[in-house]
């Protein structure tokens, strides 16, 4: 035979009937021989499945001697089964047990274990007829109520489960668990959710309790009730009916017990408040009519509970408590009590609260909770708008212009007439702040500039009606004197600079380097100088020193018919004469130093248009330059940089206060609008600058024209050199130039093509920088400042580009410059090992750091590919042209995937700008450069006074 485990319901002499699990053997008649009461160690051979161990641990709990520890100080078994009081085992013991047993029989019909009842502790078997049987599912009390004239009201109880209605009258009843009851009856083991003994105790000696005819209508109201509330009810003869009830859903906007706004719901049926969490499965209510007591019960209908709370949710509430419901979770409500998302979130869902009778019940103020419209209307003069708008509160109009603190302090609260509290839409506050921030008080409108005409944008009607005021009409096409074909997107930007100068706004050509802003804007000033009607008055073009040749150069090169005089140097007019003077030029062409120098004098006469080349010069507003350029008197403004944002904000605000004076405001309102919030990465605050800002700056990439590039473009600088430098060279000039030219020399072929060799390899380092070829020299060089001044704005661009030199001291004193500013480098000469130059074009190609490959000529002149460059500065020219064709394929080849712009840095009226001339007419000099091995040694009288 098998052991195994069952389960035994035994009376222990002080606790009650308990669940006692032994361990027994089945006989072929069924009969079990108890071998041992079971315990942790004697059970531990016998298979059982989970939920038997379960049951079995929780019958351990309860053993005699773990009773002893929790609810007696005595040292012994037998003491504590000897003294313990009777109010300890019935307040405490025998709760605890029941506790137990509730768990123990919520597992037993699933476990599969035995039940039986062991009536003889004697007795060493369990009789089949002992067993017990086990109901899966609690079984329900049904309480029948009768009245008859006979036996006036009467009550009795019968039980409903599993084993269809059983009747307790006369059965012996084993109780196991008091609150809520678990019994045993008719080897039956029946437990409930709702009921305790205490009410099923009496049925098992009568059959009905009779109730004294002078309590009738109390015990009505009172037990029968809460039986109503509780149990299932039968009645016969006692009006009790179930029926539909009258249901409202209010919900009132208050403040909690925080002072926090809540809106809190409560439910009505048959006119009477519940709460949303009211605990009971029913509602019972009493109906007394003179002397007779009627009973009405329901159940709440929670379909409809849900649906509302539902209902609220999807509409952005979040439930803070049984019936409290907030903008915020729980979580993120603080204490400051700030009403304003509630009472818009109220004003913006009417039709949702339309599901509720709404209250308003705060203690000592109320909100506006209706609609707010807006009324608006435009006057314009010639550079002017004046934008009337007005709010309206339900019977309050109030001007717009009103809230314009409210809005620049973030203040929602707004006091009406009526001493209603009216909560402005938060969307305000971003919509509208840049129209109150940045437009003036004309009466009760707002004053816009005419360059301020995006700010109406968030007035739809009022903005197509400015929109229609701004001239966008068919832009021309390029003058047809031009001489050069424009780009698409060079076509663009000319007729953008002529749309701006139509409506009489400044604006900020921000093109990548290399992508023509000079040619675009020369293209612009051809324009505007050949139309007949054009007012006579020139246009002065600032820019840094070293640009000025170039804008010479491309002035002569692209509109030769432009006039321009070159107002710089120290042989510049700078008396009353320079009035006639301008009545002959169309173009003024001047430096910022020369223009912060002369400002005194320029700042008394009108100019058509004021061009900022590299504007990034003025954009310190407490520096002399840029209080200078204030100055200037001109009609329209253009600036031109390809870095229109270089360290901050504020060079943007310095940039566009020159060309749209008071566009951006003043510069402590523009630091609190805008810098210090996008310093903190409010981006909305950085989308609203943009739209601001985006009619009056075009910027195009050089990744965003690709298409428009070709893939090689070649552009010539034009360096001015620095004054101590310019100097120096023509001095080193004549004397070379008397020594070749002397008669004796030019009579001997051999002698004079070393000494011109010398000579003019001499000039070339004088060219690029006196340091090159006199250590001692302690000025600068026009040539280093512009190729320093690129690669800056190349750099911040985020492009690689490969530096070219023949000079590999010349590459150096540029790296001494980088090692400075602490900006990382490659480099690569011809005395690296090729260990080392494979380190340097990887770490060149693969690090996003390093910006700059310095290589000299003999160096890069084979076997490199460098792809990863966009930008070729080729800083000397070279004797022979396919040497530089050499360097430019290092980064134009196979496997390039972005076009390359090439810089060949030419320093300006010296030997370097002579040889380039040479070059283009296709001189001998030139032939000779690719064919022989000296290319000077067939140079001639002529030859040498055209390069000195």
């Amino acid at each position: 035979m098998n052991k195994k485990i069952v389960l035994a319901i035994s009376e222990h002499n002080l606790w009650g009937y308990v669940f006692q699990p032994v361990i027994v053997e089945e006989d072929s008649s069924g009969v079990l021989a108890i071998i041992e009461i079971a315990t942790e160690i004697s059970s531990e051979d016998i298979k059982l499945n989970d939920l038997s161990h379960k049951i079995l641990t929780l019958s351990f709990s309860y053993s005699d001697r773990l009773l002893m520890k929790s609810f007696s100080k005595e040292k012994t078994l037998k003491a504590f089964l000897t003294k313990v009081p009777p109010d300890t085992i019935n307040r405490y013991i025998r709760p605890c047990i029941d506790g137990y047993h509730r768990k123990i029989i919520r597992m037993l019909y699933s476990s599969k274990m035995e039940l039986y009842h062991r009536s003889d502790l004697k007795s060493r078997n369990l009789w089949p007829e002992n067993r017990i049987r086990v109901t899966e599912k609690p079984s329900q009390a049904v309480f029948t109520f009768k009245k008859d004239q006979e036996s006036g009201l009467h009550y009795s109880i019968c039980i409903e489960g599993e084993s269809g209605v059983t009747d307790l009258y006369s059965k012996n009843c084993i109780t196991l668990s008091q609150e809520p009851a678990a019994i045993v009856t008719d080897k039956i083991l029946l437990f409930f959710d709702d009921i305790d003994i205490k009410k099923l105790t009496p049925f098992f000696t009568k059959k009905v309790i009779k109730v004294p005819s002078s309590s009738e209508n109390q015990y009505l109201k009172t037990f029968v009730r809460n039986c109503l509330l509780k149990f299932k009810v039968n009645a016969v003869g006692v009006d009790i009916r179930e029926i539909e009830p009258e249901k409202e859903a209010h919900i009132s906007f208050e403040a909690d017990w925080h002072g926090r706004p809540t809106l809190l719901m409560s439910l009505y049926y048959e006119k009477k408040k519940y709460p949303l969490d009211y605990p009971n499965k029913k509602i019972v209510m009493v109906d007394e009519k003179g002397e007779e007591t009627a009973l009405r019960w329901f159940y709440p209908d929670k379909r409809w509970e849900n649906e509302l709370i539902k209902l609220l949710l999807d509409n952005g509430l979040y439930q803070t408590g049984p019936s409290h419901f907030s903008c915020k979770e729980a979580k993120d409500i603080d204490f400051s009590g700030d009403f304003s998302g509630m009472v818009e979130w109220i004003r913006m869902h009417k039709a949702v609260l339309g599901a509720f009778i709404f209250s308003q019940n705060l203690f000592d103020h109320s909100y506006y909770l209706g609609e707010i419209s807006m009324e608006t209307n435009l006057d314009s003069g010639r550079d002017w708008f004046d934008l009337h708008c007005i709010v309206v509160f339900g019977n309050h109009r109030i001007p717009f212009s009103r809230f314009r603190n409210h809005i620049l302090h973030n203040r929602r609260e707004y006091v009406l007439p009526d001493g209603t509290i009216a909560i402005l839409p938060a969307e305000w506050f971003d919509r509208y702040y840049e129209l109150m921030l940045f437009s003036k008080n004309s009466k009760d409108a707002f004053r816009l500039n005419k360059s301020q005409y995006k700010l109406s944008e968030p007035f739809n009607e009022i903005s197509f009606k400015i929109s229609s005021l701004i001239d966008n009409q068919d832009l021309p096409d390029v003058p047809t004197t031009l001489n050069a074909e424009l780009r698409p997107y060079q076509v663009t930007g000319y007729q953008w600079l002529v749309w701006l100068y139509k409506n009489g706004f400044g604006g900020c050509l921000a093109d990548d380097m290399g992508l023509g802003k000079t040619v675009q804007t020369i293209a612009f000033l051809e324009y505007i100088y050949s139309q007949d009607c054009f007012e006579h008055l020139p246009s002065l073009v600032v820019m840094p020193t070293s640009l000025l040749y170039n804008w010479q150069n491309e002035i002569q090169k692209f509109a030769p018919g432009l006039k321009f005089y070159a107002y710089s140097g120290s042989k510049r007019v700078k008396s009353e004469d320079f009035g006639t003077l301008l009545s002959h030029y169309q173009l003024i062409l001047t430096t910022y130093g020369t223009l912060r120098n002369d400002i005194d004098l320029l700042k008394n006469y009108l100019f058509h248009h004021l061009v900022m080349d590299e504007s990034q010069y003025v954009k310190n507003p407490d520096s002399l330059t840029y209080k200078a350029v204030k100055q200037i008197d001109a009609k329209y403004k253009i600036a031109l940089t390809g870095t229109p944002l270089e360290n901050s904000l504020i060079d943007l605000w310095s940039q566009f206060n020159l060309l749209n004076e008071n566009m951006l405001g003043s510069y402590n309102g523009f630091r609190n609008a805008y810098i210090n919030p996008i310093a903190q990465e409010k981006k909305e605050r950085e989308e609203a600058l943009l739209r601001l800002i985006q009619p009056f700056l075009l910027r195009r990439t050089k990744q965003e024209v690709t298409p428009e590039l070709p893939q090689l473009l070649e552009e010539t600088v034009y360096c001015d050199m620095t004054q101590q430098q310019k100097e120096f060279y023509h001095k080193e000039k004549n004397k070379l130039r008397n020594r070749l030219l002397d008669e004796k020399v030019l009579a001997q072929p051999h002698q004079l093509s070393i000494l011109t060799l010398q000579g003019l390899t001499r000039l070339r380092l004088l060219a690029n920088h006196p340091i090159l070829a006199e250590p001692d020299y302690d000025g600068d060089s026009g040539k280093f400042e512009q190729i320093i001044m690129r690669f800056e704005t190349l750099r911040s661009e985020g492009h690689k580009v490969l530096i070219f030199s023949s000079f590999v001291k010349h590459l150096r004193i540029l790296a001494n410059h980088f090692d400075n500013e602490m900006w990382p480098y490659a480099w690569l000469t011809g005395s690296m090992t090729s260990a080392e130059r494979d380190r340097e074009i990887e770490r060149f190609t693969n690090d996003p750091e390093i910006a700059c490959f310095f290589i000299s000529l003999k160096a890069g002149g084979v076997g490199l590919n460098l792809t990863a460059a966009d930008y070729v500065f080729i800083i000397d020219p070279w004797w022979n042209p396919a040497s530089e064709m050499q360097a430019l394929s290092r980064s134009h080849r196979i496997g390039q995937d972005k076009n390359v712009i090439v810089y060949r840095f030419i320093s300006s009226k010296t030997i370097e700008d002579k040889i380039r001339l040479l070059q283009e007419e296709k001189s001998r000099l030139a032939a000779t450069f690719v064919t022989s091995g000296n290319p000077l040694s067939n140079l001639g009288r002529d030859e040498i006074s055209r390069l000195l």
